[in-house]
């Protein structure tokens, strides 16, 4: 998917961070005593990104930003639980405080927490009723069926929740659904018009 055009500057920023990441030409991370300067006192990040527990996964790395330009919750499975004080109250104060303009459900390959639906009586109490919470009907797909169909119904799930809700009609706040390949490196991304998952160009604009 070639994306010329975007909903908001966060989005674009997102995407060309992506490509850096992709083509090992990052911009030069880190906390320098500088950058610290700028961001004391204040953040204005435009994007929250709700990604998967793994290691392998790190938004900030992925979308090659800098610090105080995405917040990021992390959970197994990323998922969005209104029973979960913690991604509630990180989501409302990314909505409501910090106006971000993008969610981004991040999604990726070889999700561990997906395959264990299958064999959810090996695992620990905890773990067990973690992930099920998630759809039983991911159970008779192929593995990125379940982790794809995982990041939509999580993107309905943020459109159930009142301040996302009005976001979006009152502000514009755009939700994206994206799908990271650890093994190569690519990015899917979802087109709600055209209900289907495409590849984000890794060209360099």
């Amino acid at each position: 998917m070639n994306l010329t055009t975007y909903p908001n500057d966060g989005l674009r920023q997102l995407v060309e961070g992506y490509r850096r990441f992709f083509n090992g030409d990052p911009v030069r991370r880190g906390f320098c005593a500088i950058h610290a300067e700028q961001i004391a006192n204040t953040q204005a990040p435009h994007s929250m990104v709700v990604s998967c527990f793994d290691s392998r996964v790190c938004p900030e790395a992925i979308f090659n930003t800098n610090d105080g330009h995405i917040c990021v919750h992390r959970n197994m499975l990323n998922q969005i639980d209104q029973e979960d004080f913690s991604m509630m109250a990180s989501l409302r104060f990314a909505v409501e405080n910090l106006k971000v303009q993008n969610i981004v459900i991040l999604g990726h390959s070889d999700c561990n927490a997906v395959a264990k639906l299958q064999h959810l009586e090996e695992l620990t109490p905890e773990i067990r009723a973690w992930l099920d919470r998630t759809h039983t009907s991911y159970r008779g797909a192929t593995l990125e069926e379940a982790i794809k169909n995982n990041v939509l119904d999580q993107l309905g799930h943020l459109k159930q929740i009142p301040c996302v809700a009005s976001a979006v009609q009152e502000r514009g706040l755009n939700l994206e659904g994206m799908y990271f390949h650890i093994n190569t490196g690519r990015m899917e991304r979802y087109n709600v018009k055209q209900n289907q998952w495409n590849f984000i160009s890794t060209e360099e604009k």
